[in-house]
């Protein structure tokens, strides 16, 4: 008989990616952890029900998705009730803040359920409210085969697509606008997929953007103002330019999931609830008296780091771990329980840590333990002064510090529960115009590059405005090479010049004297680029052949792979090490 229970629902990163803002990551984030949370806590609490994994399982900061349970008299319609239960509340709060504050009658509203379509038709939101999330489930009579069951399920879809009418927002393009008039019956075939609106109708989506707008730039005041009409809030825009749209843009159209990550945000969404009625999610201000929160300055020349890691072989050590104590399955689960407890504790840790980024220019976004993703940035400044850039060599010198936060997990991991622990690394930085979306994907197309050449390591990827990339991989313990470059500026010789070791590469590949790939029949000859390296990196080349490390350095001991990893490594080490004190 099976005895215990693996439970999961998606999509995650999916719904974190949807992100335009820094604001939507955050959102997103505290969404997913509450929803966790309360499964947790409800199948614990009402069920009766025995956690196995997440540990810390009343703490919702940085919940995974994950859920393992001892027990396999579980329902899958509990869990899916409990999910949808708190997301539709979710939902309804929102909503109803959004009607209650805007100052448009609620009878122009048709985004949402009348009273007469209970039971009968469901509006826009109640869409949402059912058809968001995925639940999953998995059991098995130990906790490895639940595990197993549940990824073989995963690949049985459980979703189901939602209809719109009318024009799609800014941010995916392919989900409807949220709005007063989503949902609304048009008589005489007018309500056609994909119809555009009238000018009246445009003027309306306008009002009600820029109203929200300008309301959650200082709710706190504005909520006991009289509200603005288009032509006043267009007025105030062209005084205040930079100094309005920190939740919304005026100009941008948000879907109903778009929009309540946004909303999710503010503090005070659910301020005027009932006490039985409010939201029990984190707060992004943990505080009253802490600082409002910045998004990310995007101007021309200012670039920010994005990083995004995740542990190594999580599955094969919880499998170890699962089969490490067959004749005592109590000593079992509490190493499972301990190795979540653990991961949890850090991620907490990780994220709170008040030396963790140069001059605070840095936030963790989320960190369930064994994953996280943060970003190095500069803030958006609330005067007209300019904020202090994030330097290309901060960036760099940052993650040099970066390993020496989870050396006390790798000692806790290996002194309580013998397992050895590592993280990749994608780290991204990035140009101002790139979407923060496509920042994203680049993220985790660069930590599987991490984790495909050997684990243990960092991609360091260099995105430009235009899309295109340079990129190298390097395992953490070799990561200060850039560091070791010898080539002084022959005026000062203080800086470090990377203009003569780019400049002769660039020469010796231009001539063919260096070639990454096989032409004409003509193999690849390392030996010309191991002296440039040589020469420029204090016989680095030759420390590490005489120690057998190409290998781990590459993934490959073969003369392509060490060539490339060489071009590499110039071609990032200028990027970002160009004109510094290295």
């Amino acid at each position: 008989m099976p005895t215990y229970t693996a439970i999961s629902f998606a999509p995650v990163q999916g719904f974190i990616e949807k992100s335009r803002k820094l604001r939507d990551l955050f959102g997103a984030s505290l969404i997913l952890s509450y929803l966790s949370q309360k499964i947790v806590e409800e199948l614990y609490q009402d069920y009766g029900v025995e956690i196995i994994s997440p540990g810390l399982p009343t703490v919702q900061e940085g919940m995974p998705n994950r859920i393992l349970v001892k027990g396999d008299f579980i329902e899958r319609d509990w869990v899916k009730n409990i999910l949808l239960k708190h997301w539709q509340h979710l939902l309804k709060v929102c909503r109803e803040w959004v009607v209650n504050n805007l100052g448009i009658p609620k009878e122009h509203y048709y985004w949402s359920q009348k009273e007469p379509q209970i039971g009968v038709a469901k509006g826009e939101w109640e869409r949402w409210g059912s058809y968001t999330w995925e639940v999953f489930w998995g059991t098995g009579d130990n906790p490895q085969s639940a595990m197993n069951d549940l990824e073989t399920r995963k690949l049985k879809r459980d979703w189901t697509a939602i209809n719109w009418v009318g024009e799609s927002s800014s941010l995916s393009g392919t989900d409807a606008i949220a709005w007063m008039q989503l949902g609304k019956q048009y008589e005489q075939g007018q309500c056609q997929p994909g119809r555009s609106l009238t000018p009246a109708e445009q003027d309306e989506m306008e009002l009600f953007y820029r109203r929200l707008s300008w309301l959650l730039d200082a709710a706190q005041v504005r909520l006991h103002q009289p509200h603005l009409s288009l032509a006043e809030l267009r007025e105030y825009e062209k005084g205040n330019s930079d100094n309005i749209g920190r939740y919304i843009a005026v100009n941008e159209r948000l879907s109903i999931p778009e929009l309540v990550k946004r909303l999710i945000t503010y503090d005070g969404i659910d301020q005027k609830q009932p006490e039985d009625n409010k939201l029990t999610i984190e707060k992004l201000r943990k505080n009253p008296g802490d600082p409002e929160f910045r998004d990310i300055n995007r101007e021309a020349g200012y670039w920010t780091g994005w990083f995004m890691g995740d542990g190594d072989k999580v599955g094969e050590k919880l499998k170890h771990l699962a089969d490490r104590y067959p004749n005592d399955p109590e000593q079992r689960d509490r190493h499972l329980t301990r190795f979540t407890e653990l991961m949890r504790h850090w991620g907490g840790k990780f994220k709170a840590k008040p030396d963790l980024f140069p001059n605070s220019k840095g936030r963790v976004i989320y960190a369930g333990g064994d994953d996280f993703l943060g970003v190095l940035y500069s803030e958006e400044s609330p005067t007209q002064e300019k904020p202090e850039k994030v330097k290309p060599i901060e960036a760099w010198k940052w993650l040099l510090t970066l390993p020496s936060h989870w050396q006390e997990l790798q000692a806790d991991l290996k002194s309580e529960l013998a397992v050895d622990y590592t993280f990749s690394l994608g780290f991204v930085w990035a140009g101002h115009q790139v979407p923060q979306r496509d920042i994203l994907q680049h993220c985790r197309e660069a930590e599987k590059r991490s984790k495909s050449l050997g684990r243990d390591r960092v991609t360091i990827r260099v995105l430009f405005n235009s899309g295109q990339y340079v990129q190298w991989t390097c395992p953490w313990d070799y990561l200060d090479i850039l560091t070791k470059y010898r080539d002084r500026d022959r005026r000062t010789g203080e800086s470090a010049n990377w203009n003569h070791i780019y400049s002769d590469w660039a020469t010796l590949k231009a001539r063919h004297a260096i070639r990454l790939q096989t032409m004409e029949g003509i193999t690849i000859n390392k030996e010309i680029a191991l002296s440039i390296f040589n020469l420029y990196f204090n016989d680095a080349g030759k420390f590490f052949e005489a120690e057998r490390l190409w290998e781990r350095l590459t993934g490959d001991n073969t003369a392509p792979a060490i060539v490339e990893w060489i071009d590499d490594l110039i071609q990032v080490g200028w990027q970002l090490c160009r004109n510094s004190s290295l």
